[in-house]
């Protein structure tokens, strides 16, 4: 996934740099109109070369705004996107409960972290699942997962 959103940053930023060369471009139109006579063509011309690097402009606002938004995503669930595994990917995927893994399987790989429990983990809506995630959390006296587990439910 890392690489996934890296790869959409670098397109996000080519098309700004595009546009700016596009607006560089427009620029260079808007000063030899400049040079003609005052007339409606003239203004008309004007008026849409400084609409088209409005447009431009905004489009590039939008595209940097998402590019932080992302960068910033990336950066605070850097933890999940780098341990990503395999399994997670499988667990995400497909119907509620993948019959490659049992679901003590996907106890302990949960209890292990391997895999979150959150809502896409297939056993989330499963009250017994979850009541024997919290007993085991709570006698290993690790109420962080504790606390987290109320959290998702």
């Amino acid at each position: 996934m890392k690489e996934q959103l890296q790869l959409v940053i670098e397109q996000m930023r080519k098309h700004v740099i595009k546009n700016l060369e596009s607006i560089k471009s427009n620029e260079s139109q808007i000063k030899e109109t400049l040079t003609l006579a005052q007339s409606n063509e003239r203004t008309n011309t004007l008026n849409e070369c400084y609409k088209f690097s409005k447009s431009l402009l905004a489009e590039n606002n939008d595209f940097i705004n998402m590019q932080v938004s992302l960068m910033n995503f990336s950066n605070k669930y850097k933890h999940v996107i780098e341990d990503e595994t395999p399994v997670n990917v499988a667990v995400q995927s497909g119907s509620n409960h993948n019959n490659s893994i049992s679901r003590d399987e996907y106890f302990r790989l949960t209890i292990e972290k391997d895999i979150y429990f959150d809502a896409s983990h297939p056993y989330f809506g499963d009250k017994d699942f979850f009541n024997e995630l919290f007993f085991h959390f709570q006698q290993s006296e690790n109420y962080e997962m504790c606390s987290e587990l109320v959290k998702y439910k």
